[in-house]
């Protein structure tokens, strides 16, 4: 049934528009709008015949109008940086969807052909993913530079390392993180949490993260999701590793 096929795509359709516009807002707003019109458009024909590639067309359709429209190079996910639309959308539905190369040419409107050439053009991007910049938000220095003797360890470079909210920020403004290893309590009553919110909002995407913390229990408190990993302090530092690892592998299968 219809219900059925937007339930399970979901979480599938907000993640590729959020990526491919830069935004979770405008993202959010064109999923839903493209599914009031399937809605009324199924209602009104009597019809159930609409599969998961018909769900991803009709998506890909109003979105690829407005990144034509409006310039969304700057706010995209770095991993994205470099690519033209076309490349994104291709990218983007193999990865996030799952689709294959007669699917893709379905729901853009591309020979199978040029879908061939996009995909063997983007795979460098897909490779250099599995490397990325590390952001360390942590108030003790002395923990601070092992978590970035960790990180390097890892084949990951340091993108930087704040020890105050304005620093974090300052750095969240290169773009260039692709994730973030935070402490919550940052001292002065500032929360790793609401740092890590405040920098996926401005970034427009959202950026994986591992609090590493001697308070755990205090995400659960206050309710905040977080499904990249927690490491609590002190810690082992092969947890580090393997959590840092996990989260980086996650983030380049589907962007987070």
């Amino acid at each position: 049934m219809f219900s059925d096929i937007v339930s399970s795509e979901l979480k599938s359709l907000r993640s590729y528009a959020q990526l491919l516009l830069g935004s979770i807002d405008a993202g959010d707003q064109v999923v839903c709008d493209v599914l009031g019109d399937l809605i009324g458009s199924v209602q009104a024909a009597g019809s159930t015949g609409v599969d998961r590639a018909c769900l991803f067309r009709q998506l890909d359709h109003r979105l690829h109008q407005i990144a034509q429209a409006h310039s969304v190079s700057d706010r995209v996910h770095p991993i994205l940086h470099g690519l033209e639309v076309v490349d994104r959308r291709v990218l983007l539905l193999s990865i996030i969807g799952g689709f294959g190369t007669e699917d893709l040419a379905r729901i853009t409107g591309l020979h199978v052909d040029e879908v061939t050439h996009i995909i063997a053009r983007v795979e460098p991007v897909v490779a250099a993913a599995s490397r990325t910049g590390v952001l360390i938000i942590e108030d003790e220095p002395y923990m601070a530079e092992l978590l970035s003797v960790l990180v390097e360890q890892t084949g990951h470079w340091v993108a930087g390392i704040a020890y105050t909210r304005d620093e974090a920020m300052t750095f969240a403004e290169k773009r260039d993180i692709g994730l973030i290893l935070s402490d919550i309590d940052l001292g002065n009553d500032v929360c790793g949490w609401t740092v890590v919110h405040k920098i996926r909002e401005t970034l427009g995407y959202r950026v994986p993260t591992i609090f590493i913390t001697a308070h755990p229990e205090r995400l659960e408190e206050d309710g905040c999701e977080n499904r990249d990993g927690v490491v609590p302090k002190p810690f082992d530092i092969w947890r580090v590793r393997e959590a840092v690892n996990n989260a980086v592998h996650l983030n380049a299968s589907i962007f987070a």
